[in-house]
């Protein structure tokens, strides 16, 4: 029951983290939204999340993960309902970062109890498999979202999962559990205030944890086509209609919980993290370099494209194992916290960047052309490939000993 309830709260985090993709030309239209505006409100929640990293870090060592992914997931039911009655921009983007907030624990929190119910050795492929599934919430938001708001409205759609965020709050209250047996008495129980911030420091301060945190940058690619700009690329260059939009985007959903799965297996089985994180950026970086000097691709060629990259970018989990294996126990929240902090600050700012250079490029014309995404997907490329140069000075461990 803990699992099934964790599984859900990923999954729904990765949903509405994703949500824009396919609706952002509507909700452009509806509410008179600029791309720069569009790209603030998708960053919103990536900021709030990420900001929110080392807050939630020090409330999981401190009071442990049940009471905190519990009570900050109801922040993420509040904010999606506020989503849906919001009647400009600005609502808009104060319910993202509501949202982002409420999701901030749901990872790091999955992750310390995956450690505390499943062997080492085992670590990687289960939260692999957790990640895969939480994908499905990216897959959901593709066709399957387009077609519900084809049929309802997207007010509508967003209030149903609002609902269904209330439920899950409620069934994750009674399924998850902090520990296997009786709960020990732990050091990090008894830290005051000043013991839990220092615990912060120390995690900054340990080697490789801003290197490994770096790869956000290539990871964020894939982000930010499925959260945000792969809807209007694929309407303002392809014409796509919506539906057409959701079914591009959903390949590229099922491509990521493919390589989510995969990534968390091959780890393993080939005991190397650091291997696995080097191919997905340097993946990435290929992908993005190809839309890039790509000049007119068809339909098919860019689906399979994204496919490409959503597969690339299926490793996070292996990221927060990578953070994990550098972390001493009593750190082990702040220490994933810190780590998936500078994740989805990066993730963010790429957000906003591109946000900057599509709007920029476009100027007063509020429909950019093939030439504005191709300069966003140049950039993209070389922050990739600079990442993954980032990750070949980190230290390698191995899931297996």
């Amino acid at each position: 029951m803990m699992m099934a309830a964790l599984f859900g709260m990923a999954l729904t985090n990765l949903f509405v983290r994703s949500s824009m993709g396919v609706l952002a030309p509507e909700l452009a239209a509806d509410l008179d939204l600029s791309p720069f505006i569009l790209g603030a409100i998708a960053s919103a929640f990536f900021f709030a999340y990420a900001l929110f990293q080392i807050p939630g870090g020090m409330l999981l060592d401190r009071f442990g993960p049940r009471r905190v992914i519990v009570g900050l997931f109801l922040l993420t039911a509040i904010g999606t309902m506020a989503f849906s009655f919001a009647p400009n921009g600005i609502t808009m983007l104060i319910a993202r970062i509501i949202m982002g907030i409420g999701c901030a624990a749901i990872f790091s929190g999955a992750f310390i109890l995956i450690t505390r119910f499943y062997p080492p050795d085992r670590l990687t492929s289960v939260a692999g498999s957790m990640n895969s599934f939480a994908m499905i919430g990216m897959f959901l938001a593709t066709f399957p979202l387009a077609y519900v708001v084809t049929a309802i409205g997207w007010r509508e759609a967003f209030t149903l999962i609002a609902i269904a965020a209330f439920v899950l709050s409620a069934f994750g209250a009674v399924a998850i559990r902090d520990w296997p047996g009786a709960p020990p008495e732990t050091e990090t129980s008894r830290e005051h205030l000043r013991q839990i911030l220092d615990g912060v420091g120390q995690a900054l301060k340990t080697r490789h944890a801003l290197k490994i945190a770096s790869a956000g940058i290539s990871l964020s690619t894939g982000s930010l086509f499925l959260g945000l700009w792969g809807g209007p690329y694929l309407n303002d260059v392809h014409s796509l209609t919506e539906t057409e939009r959701g079914e591009v985007l959903m390949f590229m959903a099922l491509a990521g919980v493919t390589g989510h799965f995969a990534f968390g297996k091959l780890a393993r089985a080939l005991n190397t993290l650091k291997g696995i994180v080097l191919f997905g950026s340097g993946l990435a970086a290929v992908v993005m370099a190809t839309m890039a000097l790509w000049i007119d691709p068809s339909r098919l060629v860019v689906t399979l494209l994204f496919g490409v990259l959503g597969f690339a970018c299926g490793f996070p989990s292996i990221l927060l194992a990578h953070a994990r294996s550098i972390m001493p126990d009593r750190l082990m929240g702040r220490g994933i916290a810190v780590v998936n902090t500078g994740i989805m600050i990066s993730i963010a700012l790429m957000q906003t960047a591109v946000g900057t250079i599509i709007n920029f490029k476009a100027g007063s014309d509020l429909t950019p052309d093939a030439e504005s995404y191709r300069l966003a997907f140049a950039f993209l490329a070389v922050m990739a490939a600079a990442s993954f140069l980032i990750y070949t000075r980190v230290d390698d461990r191995r899931p297996r000993g």
